[in-house]
């Protein structure tokens, strides 16, 4: 043979074997996926054929193949509409169990079989205990926060502006006396004590109107135009307001339409759209100086749409009292009428400060700790509820897998020792479900009640600061 044929035929050579080692590989290959697939899948099921007696897994777990089958949403049905499907599960466990070799199975496999098969969603009723949300929606202040989700020191820092103009009037009746001592001295003692528990977030104004000339006719234009602004609007000062007191007193006639006017335009001018607006009026009369006060108090409220003007009549007659309610109405305030000086007391230092408090939300916490109460138990029922769900779903489990545990002593597929070992371990389910329901919804039980402290506490600390 020649060198050159030696050559090719060692080439062809080389060239058959290394095909050959190329269509073994790919079988190789397959083989060795399909030991993979079959190693997964058996994992797989190994996975799934568990079943646990701690209730934080127990929740994991899937629900049990029958249960899902016939079962599912109806567990929380009527117990005639349960018990149907209920008893079908445990007849198809039944039949499924003629198709097994079970003669060798010790109580841990009939078990794990029962469990598997007729185990609820756990999960369906404990989430809802872990999701149940403690919120005081109801308590919300004016702003619309949350009472619960302020904290003290914000409630003290961020109360709203609040302005307050007082208007006195100061016609001649109002030198009259009255039981209990004389009018404008009465008016002038109860607005100082009135002014001095103002919080500190309020300014203050205190105009007279009416105090110049007589109750002639000739000093009708004098007093008509008489409306002084004599302590201007800022945070109370108790030497410079008692002074503005003390520069006035009971002379002429009565403009309160003017009065109202003046009032607004330097609340206006001083105030911002956040600003609670206020004008409290003690007068004896009616409007004597041709003005509307009805009027000016429409078209204060017109322009200023969180004003409110609160009057007392003080010791008025019948067409007083009707005018002087109406210019309350018109100004979205209160109209009281008094006739001493125990009615002024109360009118002036009590509920002018109650009226005030319940457009600013410092004193709006005070009346809500009844709120919290009602709020707390209202809360506690529906948590109760999702509770209930949960042991009924839990009740029913263990129902029916006490029934399949039954029906297989009564076919002889199990012995009494058997069925008492097997039912030690149903219960021990039972009990771990229960344990971790009730830890939850004990949390959540002392979340609420806890809360409803803490917000109580944060109104008697406001409230306490307020002096109220």
């Amino acid at each position: 043979m020649s060198k050159k044929a030696f050559v090719i035929l060692l080439s062809v050579c080389i060239g058959l074997i290394g095909c050959q080692q190329t269509e073994k590989k790919p079988v190789q290959n397959e083989k060795a996926k399909a030991v993979e697939v079959n190693e997964k899948e058996n994992n797989k099921e190994n996975e799934e054929e568990t079943y646990s007696l701690n209730g934080e897994e127990i929740e994991k777990e899937p629900a049990g193949e029958l249960f899902q089958k016939y079962i599912g949403e109806k567990e929380s049905a009527d117990n005639e509409d349960y018990s149907k499907a209920a008893d079908k599960a445990v007849a198809e466990y039944m039949k499924k169990i003629e198709a097994e070799d079970t003669k060798d199975w010790d109580a841990e496999q009939w078990a794990k079989s029962i469990i598997l098969n007729l185990r609820t969603d756990v999960s369906g009723t404990i989430q809802p205990l872990k999701d149940f949300e403690v919120k005081y929606n109801e308590l919300k202040l004016p702003d619309g926060r949350l009472l619960q989700d302020v904290s003290e020191e914000e409630l003290n820092e961020e109360a709203e502006e609040v302005s307050v103009a007082i208007l006195i009037d100061a016609s001649g009746s109002m030198k009259a006396d009255v039981p209990g001592g004389n009018k404008m001295a009465l008016a002038k003692s109860s607005i100082k004590e009135f002014s001095e528990s103002l919080p500190k977030n309020v300014n203050v104004s205190l105009s007279v109107f009416g105090h110049k000339g007589t109750g002639s006719d000739q000093d009708k234009k004098l007093s008509c135009n008489s409306i002084e602004t004599v302590y201007s609007l800022k945070p109370y000062d108790q030497k410079e307001f008692s002074d503005a007191l003390n520069n006035f007193n009971a002379n002429g006639w009565t403009p309160l339409a003017s009065a109202i006017q003046q009032a607004e335009n330097e609340l206006k001018e001083a105030s911002d759209e956040q600003t609670k607006t206020f004008i409290y009026v003690v007068s004896d009369g009616v409007e004597t100086c041709d003005g509307d006060p009805v009027q000016a108090a429409k078209d204060a409220k017109k322009s200023m749409t969180d004003l409110k003007i609160n009057i007392i009549g003080f010791d008025v007659d019948d067409e007083a009292d009707r005018q002087l309610k109406e210019v309350a109405s018109a100004g979205d305030g209160e109209y009281t009428s008094v006739k001493n000086k125990q009615e002024l007391d109360d009118e002036i230092t009590k509920n002018w400060k109650e009226s005030m408090g319940k457009t600013t939300w410092r004193f709006w916490l005070v009346g809500n700790v009844n709120n919290i109460n009602w709020a707390s138990v209202g809360m506690s029922n529906e948590l109760r509820g999702l509770e209930n769900n949960q042991i009924t779903s839990r009740n029913r489990e263990l129902d029916r897998m006490n029934a399949a545990l039954n029906e297989l002593l009564s076919q002889d597929l199990v012995d009494l020792d058997t069925k008492f070992a097997i039912s030690d371990l149903i219960y021990e389910r039972a009990n771990a479900i229960k344990e971790h329901a009730d830890s939850i919804q004990s949390e959540k039980h002392n979340e609420i009640f806890d809360t409803a402290d803490s917000l109580k506490e944060k109104i008697d600390h406001v409230t306490k600061d307020l002096d109220l």
